[in-house]
């Protein structure tokens, strides 16, 4: 059974600003490399490609702020910070695990530098969580996070 390498480059473009003097994001350039059997069919294909390209578009919604928090969790309380180059509307979730029960879902107010918060954990179980901070054009910011309350 021989196997067709397929690269696809995409350029990905990050959404820049609407007025003439800001400055747009980076392009980001990436690269996806499929390994295809010679039996699948061109629908198969394309449907892998388009997987793939809407997986690099991802890549370009990072959230561009910087997120400082313990990466375990000792007591009732989840402190983090949050520091901004700009004044922002933030969507603030808690995953369990898997990614597929919210634990917690806050919309926060962002200032300019610094703003620091607290999420109050003491109804949650002990375990993994993902952390996630989300702007309104969906690009965000991912942290695991393990409340482990009991040591």
């Amino acid at each position: 059974m021989k196997s067709l390498l397929l690269v696809v480059v995409a350029m990905v473009v990050a959404v820049g600003s609407t007025f003439a003097f800001a400055p747009a994001q980076e392009d980001k350039m990436v690269a996806i490399v499929l390994m295809m059997d010679e039996g699948d069919d061109d629908q198969q294909i394309v449907a892998t490609i388009y997987t793939s390209l809407m997986a690099a578009e991802k890549v370009a919604k990072v959230l561009d702020i910087e997120m400082i928090a313990e990466d375990e969790v000792n007591d009732d309380v989840f402190v983090f910070s949050l520091k901004s180059e700009e004044q922002r509307k933030l969507t603030m979730k808690l995953f369990d695990e898997e990614g597929y029960k919210t634990a917690a879902h806050r919309v926060l107010q962002v200032e300019d530098g610094n703003n620091y918060n607290a999420l109050n954990v003491q109804s949650l179980e002990d375990g993994t969580y993902k952390f996630v901070i989300e702007d309104e054009t969906g690009a965000s910011k991912t942290k695991t996070i393990v409340i482990n309350k009991e040591k």
